[in-house]
């Protein structure tokens, strides 16, 4: 009898020693979590900001948003916007001639006729994506200007959706940044020609209401340019 009643107090002792080592363990993971959590939170939030800043040199470089814009800061934009421009041109110019020996051995192949279709196909896609990249300037624009919400954003607690949304920033991030030294003509390395002739006229877009800008505040304040001073653009 005392044999079962000491085999049941050990049984008992053990069992209290083990919730207490699974107690202790949840509690760790728990403090864990959370401080994993909260540095997730922050790359999200430091990652917003970043992207930010590169949707308005975006805009800008553009031609959106320009009434914030100094004379001078005008002025600073549109010679990045004209700097960019050779390069471009020069790689447009290229990727035609890629494109046209290309099209020699599709021509024998496929006919004149398929070729004439594929060129007006990849135009219109490429334009397509203009279309769009426009959009999603413009909303993200309405966005940013629109009026802060009272309740703050709400982020999951689950770690892999936060994962995820970390991956889906970096990738708009990436997306932005090239834009934006596109416009600029620097790194255009990929671009077909049809693209890259796509993106000139966007290019151009953005320089002529740049030009436009300037015009108009030259007109109202007669401010001269200083040459030198930069314009605050992420790039």
């Amino acid at each position: 009898m005392q044999k079962r009643i000491g085999k049941r107090k050990r049984k008992r002792e053990v069992e209290f020693e083990r919730e207490r080592e699974m107690s202790y363990y949840s509690r760790r993971t728990t403090r864990s979590s959370v401080k994993q959590r909260l540095q997730y939170i922050q790359v999200i939030q430091d990652l917003q900001e970043e992207i930010k800043l590169l949707q308005i040199s975006n805009e800008k470089l553009n031609g959106v948003g320009l009434d914030d814009l100094s004379y001078t800061e005008l002025a600073s934009l549109k010679s990045m916007l004209n700097e960019g421009i050779p390069n471009l041109e020069e790689h447009t110019d290229k990727a035609f001639e890629e494109l046209s020996v290309k099209q020699v051995v599709e021509c024998d192949v496929m006919g004149w006729d398929w070729l004439n279709q594929k060129e007006k196909d990849d135009l219109a896609y490429q334009s397509l994506q203009a279309k769009r990249r426009r959009e999603l300037r413009n909303k993200a624009r309405e966005l940013r200007l629109s009026p802060p919400q009272k309740s703050q954003q709400q982020y999951s607690y689950n770690p892999e959706r936060l994962m995820l949304d970390i991956d889906s920033l970096k990738i708009e991030k990436e997306r932005l940044r090239l834009l934006n030294q596109r416009m600029i003509g620097k790194e255009l390395d990929g671009m077909g020609y049809f693209e890259a002739l796509v993106f000139k006229a966007e290019v151009l877009q953005g320089l002529m209401n740049a030009t436009r800008k300037i015009e108009r505040a030259w007109l109202v304040n007669k401010e001269p340019i200083s040459p030198g001073t930069d314009m605050m653009v992420t790039l």
